[in-house]
């Protein structure tokens, strides 16, 4: 370290040392005034230093027509595969890395065969492009598919477009506005994690970068990719064999090679690992496997050990705790009909399996996050009430010292665009969909605490769990419109397409708060998606989904779910199990006294289970295998950590971003041929 810091010239963000980079990151703490400050110092130095030197969107374009364009055309692609995806799969997959590497392979391409004259697609504009398309292709497809589709299979009848229309864009809209007041304090002041926006950043900058040390990081991060994507297609041989299979053209070779090279999906927990076989019970639950992916490790990396543990703790809980009790509970009321069970049971290969998430966990783990969210807004009342005190500040003392007023979004944007966007929310659920208006309204201030907890949660543990956070909506709705499963699953749409458009848009803003990206030009960004995206899945959804029969053809996961549970909530006799209701009442304590317990007992903080972690572990699908996944890597890393520093600062990230990227974009992109070998088979062109 030099003796004289202050003589030490601060390098361009691009050519940051490894371990200035890392401090800019937040991952170690500064050592000097040349540095980054430490994660502990004022907000208001750390931003000073942001805009210093991170901050690079004066010298470099970002929000171009040419990013615009491109990220329109790709996404009407991204959002075909993901809309189809979600209607016969049930779930949409992440496209934000795919389209960051296609667009700078595909622009490299276009610039070699103009010999040069094309100008190159620079950093933060590719940041922008992929915001672009990534919005426009996923932000409102599920919401589409879930809360629409449900309601088509509820009453049997399509949707008018001039009515669908309005809903999809306000709605995500007013997401995109919530997530005003939530940038700065989530990203700025907390610093969350966000770990897919660390390694779409990462990504980018490797990308872009040169020099030995960028040169050695990225080979990191590529080798790592390479491996992971590798993984991901031999684990995919089997559905492109049955892609090909379905639609009557096999592959002999293709499913040959499947047999050889495709490792099994999960590798079950048997004998004393088998939390059933304690208790003398045929089957296992599902989720207690582990799986030979990747990507969840990489995220576990970077999301921190807290988080990770608090995940395994919970889904320990759910899995071998609560799970075997409920099983015996509805095992000794078989014979009772006012008995209500609480968990789905399938069958898969001849074995009993029990899911404890899909009509127990859900409802305790979002009491979890709901309430945890809640409490931490009431307790940043102060932080919040600064915020809103200056919405129409021009000038002062305060407004002299905040040196990224002018790149962030102001409140008053939110202030303004909310009455327009609500009242577009509440006459669109009045005026087509027959909601009250107070219902509407009702809608829309519920849709700020659905946007907080879906973007602290993005933050903490890299999830969006817009599925979850639409189920509150609908237990809610079902007290308030008690017996009217429309209104349910339409109050439910609009909270949960807020909620998503929250959560991508701040991680969108975290990858760009690490690459000197303007938070202005992101916020407009995400808006010109949602514009797109709208023109862009109506239509879509109308051509893939012209009437109920051929709804029902696809069989949707998601829209039957949706359904289900609205039919479920909304029966004149309550439906809800007992043992779920005690559940939201003991998530509901738990999640108020936790970020109590981390306000007023500081020194207990780093002992105490992350809220979000703990409550994503009831809510995720296969509970105890991603927490498992998660909890690994954040293990790995800390022991790397602690034994070898110095090659953990420099290359840990590189590697948990490479992990990432690689599983997501290959899982992506072998969704996107399935996908668009159906429906090419579907329009009859093969």
């Amino acid at each position: 370290m030099s003796a004289h810091p202050a003589r030490t010239p601060v390098p361009e963000p691009e050519h940051l040392p490894v371990r200035e980079e890392a401090e800019a990151l937040g991952d170690i703490p500064a050592a000097t005034t040349t540095t980054a400050p430490a994660p502990d110092a004022p907000v208001e130095v750390r931003d000073a230093w942001w805009r210093a030197h991170i901050y690079r969107a004066d010298r470099e374009p970002q929000l171009t027509v040419r990013a615009v364009l491109v990220g329109g055309a790709i996404g009407v692609l991204s959002c075909a595969a993901s809309l189809y995806s979600c209607l016969k799969l049930g779930w949409v997959f992440g496209l934000g890395l795919t389209i960051c590497m296609v667009s700078f392979v595909v622009f490299n391409g276009l610039r070699a065969l103009s010999r040069g004259r094309l100008r190159a697609l620079g950093l933060l504009e590719n940041a922008a492009m992929s915001s672009v398309a990534t919005v426009a292709g996923s932000t409102t497809g599920n919401t589409v598919v879930g809360a629409f589709g449900g309601l088509m299979l509820l009453n049997g009848a399509m949707v008018p477009w001039y009515h669908l229309a309005p809903m999809v864009f306000f709605a995500a809209l007013m997401g995109t506005l919530i997530a005003i007041p939530l940038k700065r304090s989530i990203i700025n002041e907390q610093q969350l994690r966000f770990p897919s926006s660390i390694a779409a950043a990462e990504t980018l900058r490797s990308l872009y970068s040169s020099g030995v040390e960028a040169t050695r990081r990225a080979t990191v991060l590529l080798t790592a990719m390479g491996a992971a994507a590798l993984l991901s297609v031999c684990r995919n041989l089997e559905m492109m064999a049955d892609n090909f299979k379905g639609i009557g053209r096999p592959q002999g070779w293709l499913a040959s090679l499947s047999n050889v090279l495709t490792p099994p999906g999960e590798f079950p927990l048997g004998g004393v690992l088998n939390p059933l076989s304690w208790h003398g019970i045929q089957g296992r639950v599902m989720g207690v496997s582990l799986e030979p992916g990747v990507l969840f490790v990489g995220a576990g990396m970077i999301m921190g050990l807290r988080v990770a543990l608090s995940m395994l703790a919970g889904s320990l809980l759910l899995c071998f705790v609560i799970a075997p009790w409920l099983i015996l509970q509805d095992q000794a009321h078989a014979l009772d009909p006012n008995w209500i069970k609480t968990m789905k049971q399938v069958t898969v290969d001849g074995h009993l399996v029990w899911n404890p998430v899909s009509n127990w966990g859900i409802w305790c783990g979002t009491s979890i996050m709901v309430m945890s969210s809640l409490t931490v807004v009431a307790l940043q009342w102060r932080t919040l009430g600064r915020a809103f005190s200056g919405v129409f500040a021009r000038g002062g003392k305060s407004a002299q010292r905040d040196v990224i007023a002018d790149v962030e979004p102001p409140i008053r944007w939110l202030v303004i665009g909310i009455v327009p966007v609500g009242l577009g929310v509440i006459l669109t659920l009045w005026l087509a969909f027959n909601l009250s208006p107070w219902l509407g309204l009702f809608a829309v201030i519920l849709s700020f605490a659905i946007g907080f907890i879906c973007a602290r949660s993005c933050g903490e543990a890299d999830m969006n769990p817009i599925g979850a956070m639409g189920k509150v909506t609908q237990l809610l709705y079902a007290g308030l419109a008690p017996g009217q499963g429309g209104i349910n699953l339409l109050s439910a749409g609009v909270t949960s397409s807020a909620g998503g458009a929250c959560g991508d848009l701040l991680s969108d803003m975290k990858c760009g708060y690490l690459l000197g990206q303007s938070p202005r030009q992101q916020f407009l960004g995400q808006v010109i998606g949602i514009g797109l995206g709208t023109c862009i899945v109506v239509p879509l959804w109308y051509l893939l989904v012209p009437d109920l029969k051929t709804l029902e053809t696809y069989n949707p996961p998601t829209a039957t779910m949706w359904k289900t549970v609205a039919v479920l909530l909304t029966a004149p006799k309550r439906m809800l199990a007992d043992s779920a209701i005690i559940g939201m009442v003991c998530g509901s304590f738990l999640g108020i006294a936790l970020p109590l317990l981390e306000k007023f007992l500081p020194k207990w903080r780093p002992y105490l289970p992350s809220a979000i972690g703990f409550g994503l572990a009831f809510v995720l699908p296969n509970s105890f295998q991603n927490a498992f996944a998660f909890a690994f890597g954040a293990i790995l890393m800390w022991v790397w950590s602690k034994y070898r520093a110095a090659s953990a600062d420099r290359f840990a990230v590189p590697l948990a971003s490479g992990l990432i990227a690689g599983e997501a974009t290959a899982m992506a992109l072998c969704s996107i041929f399935g996908t668009a070998l159906l429906m090419l088979h579907d329009a009859g062109l093969i």
